[in-house]
């Protein structure tokens, strides 16, 4: 008789674990199940506030940044408008030589695309109407970074 509450206990954290997955969103499910997280700014400003991964070729003017990092390592993807184009000093454009991990919606397809541009660790195309930014790059890519 003594087992009984503790089993009913053990129970009962089985059931409010998955309870608690589907009231917190699908966000919570991805960042346990798939280690990452969904990313989502209004503006550069929002993301300096709100995110420390590295930022130095983000434009000043970008806003409606989305994307998806990884919870366990440095995989990241960003898709954000900016009429701005990037700074040489941080960016140098090269062929593409890497993909990102993720997909994020709205985003071009990045095997259609042979220039990108190499900003440090981070890999950026052009789209429409902004940038499409992933990290980690291949090294031949970093390489032809300005700050390599």
């Amino acid at each position: 008789m003594t087992n009984r509450p503790a089993l009913r206990a053990a129970a009962a954290g089985a059931l409010l674990l998955p309870v608690a997955l589907l009231a917190t969103g699908c966000s919570a499910f991805d960042a346990v199940a798939h280690h990452q997280k969904s990313l989502s700014f209004a503006d550069r400003a929002a993301l300096e506030e709100g995110w420390d991964g590295e930022q130095n070729w983000i434009p000043a003017d970008a806003e409606k940044i989305e994307g998806t990092a990884s919870t366990t390592a440095s995989d990241t993807v960003l898709l954000l408008r900016s009429a701005q184009e990037l700074d040489p000093a941080v960016c140098a454009e090269t062929s593409r030589r890497s993909a990102p991990n993720y997909v994020v919606s709205g985003a071009p397809d990045v095997y259609k695309i042979d220039t990108v541009f190499a900003c440090g660790s981070w890999t950026v195309a052009r789209t429409d109407d902004g940038w499409l930014g992933w990290t980690p790059n291949s090294p031949d890519e970093a390489a032809e970074s300005p700050r390599s």
